[in-house]
């Protein structure tokens, strides 16, 4: 396979057909799956090597060698490329883990706390929780499974608001990008905080949502939008501008839209994660009438 049309597809660049060729070479054989991913961990090594930043201050650790380090984290699930940074100061040591566009990873925290990160996330913990607290910073989305512990409680720390928590499943989306904040109780219980300040607190099988910097509590009434931790892209009656924000989110693609008449009906559909951003559009416009194109130099997606 051709490693040019390979990086296009790794920068979410490649051409319909591009993807068409790598995805009909990767199902000839095992083989072929296994250069695919040895491309994929060359093209992430190179790109860091290049970046001054990371060259000074970060040390980059491949995901192949993470089970050697004395970190507090141990990765159970491994989903395409994976960043692994170590940034050290005089108090705290800290890991930050960069999620790619499209991909996710599971990991188990030193408390025994489960954590999935979705597409293009950034999640930063310490090495060593304090002893009066788990602190971790989230830029992104994730579903936690928390360990309970009353003396220390888990605190997510986001750019929109912080989540207080002792031993809880929930999710949690805060992309700062987007300025989305919105967190999802499914067991146990939490408390947000806005400015210092606790704004409110959840029951199971609620949410609060970020509407106009107020926070909105409501019920989970569709469990399926959570289905991304097993890598699907699930929409139930959602207007198509919802459904390509949430693509906009997964796959790192800035998506334009031209048209003032499209469709108002909604969407239900299902994807997964890994058959990609121009996949999920092509199945959308058999229900929707649209059309798109990409710009092939700048990968912006054009809706029109």
């Amino acid at each position: 396979m051709n490693r040019k049309i390979l990086y296009h597809f790794f920068e979410n660049r490649a051409t319909l057909d591009e993807e068409k060729q790598i995805r009909s070479w990767m199902n000839e054989s095992e083989v072929n799956f296994q250069r695919f991913m040895q491309a994929r961990k060359e093209y992430d090594i190179f790109t860091l090597s290049n970046s001054d930043t990371t060259r000074k201050n970060r040390k980059i650790v491949h995901s192949q060698k993470l089970f050697g380090i004395a970190a507090a984290v141990i990765l159970v699930l491994i989903v395409g490329g994976l960043y692994l940074f170590r940034f050290v100061n005089k108090s705290e040591q800290y890991n930050t883990i960069l999620v790619p566009p499209g991909q996710r990873i599971n990991l188990i925290l030193s408390d025994n706390s489960n954590v999935w990160l979705n597409a293009n996330t950034t999640f930063r913990y310490p090495t060593q929780f304090s002893k009066k607290n788990r602190t971790i910073f989230l830029d992104g989305e994730a579903y936690l499974d928390v360990s309970k512990n009353k003396r220390k409680p888990f605190i997510i720390k986001t750019k929109q608001g912080d989540i207080r928590v002792t031993g809880t499943s929930l999710n949690v989306e805060a992309y700062s990008k987007y300025d989305s904040f919105e967190t999802s109780l499914f067991t146990g219980s939490v408390d947000i905080y806005r400015n210092e300040a606790k704004v409110v607190s959840l029951k199971p099988n609620e949410k609060s949502t970020l509407d106009n910097d107020e926070l909105i509590i409501s019920n989970i009434i569709d469990t399926d939008e959570y289905l991304w931790r097993k890598g699907l892209i699930v929409f139930n009656n959602k207007k198509l501008e919802d459904i390509l924000l949430s693509l906009e989110k997964y796959f790192d693609v800035s998506i334009q839209i031209n048209s003032k008449s499209l469709p108002q009906h909604t969407y239900t559909g299902k994807f997964r994660q890994s058959d990609g951003v121009d996949y999920a559009l092509r199945v959308l416009q058999r229900s929707i009438q649209f059309q798109y194109e990409r710009d092939e130099i700048t990968g912006t997606i054009y809706i029109k």
